[in-house]
């Protein structure tokens, strides 16, 4: 999920793909909390004979793998792993796809307002965080993803989209007001119809 840039990123022609920032980042996390042979086993079973370079579009089923056999792999280990990519991902995006001019324009509005522009452009750019999904904005604090390559054919008790949760958060932190707390509400891992995120401001920003 991206802020508005001087340009959006380009589609790429074939579909189902996602930005490199999907896994790169992933990977690196990986190496960090649990060795280089752990990662290196997840992109084996991705099929990746290399990291893609940063910004390059990933096959989302290679994207999905990785995500999917750090969590049946290392169930203890993968949340955290997982929301330590996302804020990873949206800091290279701060850095290397948001112009200061933006930042600096969405850090003066009034949070809300901020809000709905990151949701526009996100709906522009879903296909590097999405890829085949399809993302809705349904509201100022709401907003779904339909068919989220990375949990697909899984199933589960409870939501399992931590990335996208924490990649969401962290943007609208970042961006729009530090105190604001994103929470999947609901999942198509659970039989779902929608992976739904609600967005709010915490309890501490309430009460201050």
């Amino acid at each position: 999920m991206t802020a508005p840039t001087a340009g959006l990123l380009r589609q790429p022609r074939r579909k189902g793909m996602m930005g490199s920032q999907t896994v790169l980042p992933l990977i690196a996390a990986v190496e960090r909390s649990l060795g280089q042979t752990a990662a290196a086993r997840l992109m084996d079973e991705a099929r990746f004979t290399y990291l893609p370079e940063p910004g390059e579009p990933v096959r989302e089923r290679q994207v999905a793998v990785v995500h999917q056999s750090l969590r049946r792999e290392f169930p203890e280990m993968a949340e955290a792993i997982q929301r330590e990519a996302a804020r990873d991902a949206v800091e290279w995006l701060m850095l290397h796809r948001i112009p200061a001019r933006a930042r600096l324009l969405l850090s003066g509005m009034p949070w809300g307002m901020a809000v709905w522009m990151l949701g526009r452009n996100a709906i522009q750019n879903a296909w590097t965080f999405g890829g085949s999904g399809k993302f809705t904005v349904l509201g100022t604090n709401e907003f779904q993803l339909v068919d989220n390559p990375l949990i697909r054919g899984e199933t589960s008790d409870l939501p399992i989209c931590v990335w996208h949760e924490e990649l969401f958060q962290h943007t609208f932190r970042r961006m729009a007001h530090n105190r604001l707390r994103c929470v999947e509400t609901s999942c198509m891992a659970t039989g779902a119809e929608a992976c739904r995120f609600h967005l709010s401001m915490d309890d501490q920003a309430l009460a201050a």
